[in-house]
C-alpha cells in the first residue's frame, strides 16, 4: 500500500464517519479519490475535510461541499492552526477548526504505522497481517489489549515488539475486520 493514503473504512475508523458518507462522498466527487489496485484511497487531507464537512449540520448542495473540501485541503497542506473562514455567501461562512489539521496529523501518523509495522507474507501465518519482523498476528495482539491484559503485562511478553505495535494494532484491527463469516462464539475461547 502507498504511504500516506487510507482505505475507505481506515478513514472511517480515523474520522469517525460512517462509512456510509464517505462512500457518498466518494460518489458525488466532494473528495479526491486514489486508486491503488483498483481500490479507493484518501488522503489524510481528504479524512480532514470529510471530519469538517459532517460536522456541519445543514444539507448543502455538492458544488458547495467540493468547495470546503477542497478549502480544508489546502489549509491542512499548508499546516494552517490559525482560524480562518471560508465566505460562502452573505448569510453563510464557515470557520476552519483548528482540530482539522490534527485529524490529518492522526491519519498520517496511522498510514505511516501501518506501513512500518504491518506485514502480510504468505510464508508467515499463511498470509495473516502481522508486527513486521515477527510472528505476532495483528488482530491478535489488539484482542488481548481489548480483553483488557496491560500493556505493561504484554511489553514483557512480547519485548520485541516496537513501543508502537501496542498503540497501533487496536486501531488497525478496527479499521480492518476480518472478512467472511464471523468465527463461531464457542470458537473464541
Amino acid at each position: 500500500m502507498s504511504a500516506s493514503v487510507l482505505t475507505r473504512r481506515e478513514a472511517a475508523e480515523l474520522g469517525e464517519i460512517s462509512l456510509g458518507a464517505i462512500n457518498k462522498a466518494i460518489e458525488q466527487r466532494v473528495i479526491p479519490v486514489r486508486r491503488v489496485h483498483r481500490r479507493p484511497m484518501l488522503s489524510p487531507e481528504s479524512v480532514a475535510s470529510l471530519v469538517v464537512l459532517s460536522d456541519i449540520d445543514i444539507p448543502l448542495p455538492i458544488k458547495t461541499k467540493r468547495q470546503i473540501s477542497q478549502w480544508v485541503v489546502v489549509l491542512v497542506e499548508r499546516g494552517v492552526t490559525k482560524p480562518e473562514v471560508l465566505l460562502l455567501s452573505e448569510a453563510l461562512q464557515v470557520r476552519y477548526p483548528s482540530w482539522a489539521r490534527e485529524v490529518a496529523q492522526r491519519a498520517r501518523r496511522y498510514a505511516e504505522l501501518r506501513d512500518k509495522l504491518v506485514e502480510v507474507n504468505p510464508e508467515i501465518r499463511g498470509g495473516e497481517p502481522v508486527i513486521r519482523g515477527s510472528r505476532v498476528p495483528v488482530r491478535g495482539l489488539a484482542r488481548q489489549i481489548e480483553l483488557g491484559e496491560s500493556i505493561k503485562a504484554l511489553r514483557e511478553d512480547y519485548p520485541h515488539l516496537p513501543k508502537a505495535a501496542f498503540e497501533f494494532a487496536p486501531m488497525w484491527a478496527k479499521a480492518n475486520p476480518r472478512r467472511g463469516r464471523p468465527v463461531p462464539p464457542w470458537r473464541n475461547e
